[in-house]
């Protein structure tokens, strides 16, 4: 899940949408061979893909919800609302509103807006019908279907990413310390000496901008908690798609940048 870091690079249909971080200019489109097919208006920032298009918050224009038809290419304000952390769930699409501060569903085919949890939220992630959103409190995991919720943790979490272990994050309340949640527990894992502002995590390992290493990628193995420099850039903003890491080079002119997840150097993304 990629949400945690703005869903900045997205996958559908067989291209990829990558928001233009050197210059904000759009969002470049690319084949899976690497070749620019074109390029739209809009700053995608935490873009999510449902059926034949992209939702968006577009930086160019107040953070204000739109979506992208994938054939055309047209690009439609839907919402007027600067909106954050878009995700879906029964083809109804979550957003937190960057004004009030709380998590709204919306109904893109009656344009049906209904608060669903009305604290001041941070930032949250959705997985499996279930909200897991930071407010100051601490991390509150909210079901869907029951309208049922609970306060995991009075640690303020940071970088949310979602796996079968348990939730995995940069601990607000204890210097960005990398950390785990195990499932059904309430007591946090530290995962060894790293500081991070940055996370992407898949089944078997973390990856995390190490703030005590100058924001190189360490790799964490989430079941021993091993732990090795998997990359030596200045990174920020991870993803994960399709067997690759892709993130934002600081060494490069904040250029994004990709690398197999089996390993090897990173490559200029956009040439």
């Amino acid at each position: 899940m990629n949400i945690s870091n703005g869903g900045l690079i997205t996958k559908h249909q067989n291209r990829l949408y990558v928001c233009d971080l050197e210059n904000y200019q759009g969002t470049y489109i690319l084949s899976d061979e690497g070749n620019t097919l074109g390029i739209i208006d809009s700053v995608m920032w935490f873009a999510a893909p449902l059926g034949g298009h992209i939702y968006y918050s577009n930086q160019k224009d107040n953070d204000y919800l739109y979506y992208l038809d994938i054939q055309s290419l047209a690009e439609s304000r839907l919402l007027k609302r600067p909106c954050s952390y878009i995700a879906f769930f029964e083809d109804k699409l979550y957003f937190l509103d960057e004004t009030d501060t709380m998590i709204y569903k919306f109904d893109t085919n009656t344009d049906k807006l209904t608060p669903v949890i009305k604290e001041t939220v941070f930032s949250f992630i959705l997985h499996g019908g279930v909200i897991y959103c930071t407010f100051a409190k601490g991390l509150l995991e909210y079901d869907l279907r029951s309208n049922r919720s609970t306060i995991r943790t009075n640690n303020v979490p940071l970088c949310l990413n979602y796996t079968p272990s348990g939730l995995i994050f940069a601990d607000r309340s204890n210097d960005l310390a990398l950390s785990n949640l195990n499932t059904g527990q309430k007591e946090l894992k530290k995962l060894g000496q790293i500081k991070t502002q940055s996370i992407i995590a898949d089944e078997n390992y973390i990856y995390a901008a190490n703030l005590l290493d100058n924001r190189s990628i360490v790799r964490v193995d989430i079941h021993n908690g091993e732990a090795i420099r998997f990359c030596g850039e200045k990174a920020d903003k991870l993803h994960i798609l399709d067997n690759y890491l892709y993130f934002q080079n600081q060494n490069d002119k904040n250029a994004w940048h990709k690398m197999p997840l089996s390993g090897g150097r990173s490559i200029r993304l956009l040439q």
